[in-house]
């Protein structure tokens, strides 16, 4: 698979280190504005001067490939994954997949009738623990969900060259889509409304709102309550954050590491937390990514979190931004 990665910067750099290692891909080109960036991407790459280009189109018309990463900031997702798919190529693009639902949808559409894929790099899926979670509640450890709660207390500086930093909600925009993909992937439900608030504490350095309490209802009636900040004074909890699901028939913890189930026992009490065993899939994060599309080109199948799937994530971050903005309950549609 000949892959064409835009973006090789910052966040691409890590990107990179996964393509140039990863077996049955080769690297056919290189894109970015940033000089520094391409030349520190060719060196460790080894793609030559011809394959490094200042523009996406300049790449798609000189170099043969399969496939287009896209690791460039989510305002200019959609002109560069829709110029990708009209050029016949596959596409993988960082989340989250745009900035507004319009663009999406379109991207969505252009996928559509091209008959391209496109997968949305939503890898905290592809982790032991969020494996452990789902196995879990799909064989019914816990029956019926009713209730869940994740708590992500976390402490993290952008400096003044990070887009996020000047973002005008830069939690609910960039970083709780991970955690609102996992409940999909984790519980099989999905979200009908929200409801909630943010806020930036006196000490934060970012423009926008750092902390949020937002309150999801899912398509079973239960209840997804989502308390975070990325400013909180000391790291509380890991990146995939600290987890309570609640059914009928029990519960399950997860924090770091540490997945507990309890079995309900009566009257709103349990049996001794067993600890869950860990097992998670054969690779991890971004090289399940690339694993994944592989296969689903092979298969001819859509990818796991294709961008059809991650439209409802991208709806649910939409929506709570828009509930905390307005004060209002907000309905969830695709």
């Amino acid at each position: 698979m000949k892959i064409i990665q835009i973006g090789v910067g910052g966040f691409g750099r890590y990107w990179l280190e996964q393509v140039v290692e990863y077996p049955g891909i080769e690297l056919a080109a290189l894109v970015d504005i940033d000089d520094a960036a391409l030349d520190e991407a060719a060196q460790r790459s080894g793609v030559p001067a011809d394959g490094q280009f200042k523009s996406l189109e300049a790449a798609l018309a000189a170099v043969d490939a399969d496939l287009l990463l896209c690791v460039t900031p989510p305002a200019v997702h959609k002109e560069h994954t829709t110029a990708a798919m009209r050029a016949g190529l596959d596409v993988i693009v960082e989340k989250p997949l745009a900035t507004n639902m319009a663009d999406a949808l379109a991207m969505a559409e252009v996928a559509r009738q091209t008959g391209r894929l496109m997968a949305v790099s939503q890898q905290y899926r592809y982790r032991p623990v969020t494996w452990a979670l789902n196995r879990q509640v799909q064989n019914g450890a816990i029956g019926e969900l009713g209730q869940a709660r994740l708590d992500f207390y976390k402490g993290w500086y952008f400096d003044d060259s990070d887009f996020r930093r000047t973002m005008p909600d830069p939690l609910l925009a960039d970083m709780a889509i991970h955690h609102f993909d996992l409940l999909r992937f984790i519980t099989g439900l999905e979200a009908t409304s929200v409801r909630g608030e943010s806020w930036n504490p006196p000490w934060s350095e970012n423009e926008g709102d750092t902390s949020v309490n937002v309150t999801f209802t899912m398509n079973n009636g239960a209840r997804f309550v989502y308390n975070a900040s990325w400013v909180a004074q000391g790291d509380f909890a890991d990146w995939n954050g600290n987890w309570l699901l609640e059914g009928d028939e029990g519960s399950l913890r997860l924090s770091g590491n540490d997945c507990e189930w309890r079995m309900a026992s009566g009257r709103y009490q349990t049996e001794a937390p067993q600890l869950v065993r860990l097992s998670g899939p054969p690779l991890e994060g971004q090289a399940y990514v690339l694993a994944d599309m592989m296969a689903a080109r092979k298969e001819r199948r859509q990818p796991a979190t294709s961008v059809f799937d991650n439209l409802h994530s991208l709806a649910m971050v939409m929506a709570a931004r828009e509930a905390v903005l307005s004060g209002q309950k907000v309905e969830i549609a695709v």
